[in-house]
């Protein structure tokens, strides 16, 4: 019988006390990462929405307008509470295109250790040409 020399009584308890917290900070990083990357997909989705309400009126004032509330509504309506829209910006840039972006805080576990969530979509105002 192997006489042993040291004793390894406890070696698993200071393991599982050193490996815990280090195993739970690489979970909640998966967790943040999957939640901001959740975030910028509702972003994106409505900055679509919105540019899809101004190129359908056409790119006035009026449409914009309505392309920034549409794009909240919809970011709140599709994403719940997963992201927080801080700012939506709808605008005609050069010769019949508008831009839409929608900015906010994907949720988070932590509070503030993700940056801004940004989305912008951009596309031609839609004019109708009759046949000729």
């Amino acid at each position: 019988m192997p006489v042993r020399r040291r004793s390894e009584r406890g070696a698993s308890s200071i393991e599982m006390v050193l490996y815990t917290p280090i195993m739970f900070f690489v979970i909640f990083l998966i967790i943040q990462f999957a939640l901001h990357y959740h975030g910028n997909q509702v972003a994106h989705a409505a900055a679509r929405e919105g540019a899809r309400v101004a190129r359908q009126g056409g790119g006035t004032a009026d449409a914009l307008a309505l392309a920034r509330s549409s794009a909240t509504t919809y970011a709140s309506r599709v994403g719940g509470n997963q992201l927080v829209v801080t700012r939506v910006d709808a605008m005609g840039i050069g010769d019949g295109y508008i831009r839409v972006e929608v900015c906010g805080r994907a949720k988070e576990i932590i509070k503030n250790i993700t940056p801004e969530v940004c989305q912008h979509v951009e596309g031609p105002i839609e004019e109708f040409r009759p046949d000729l």
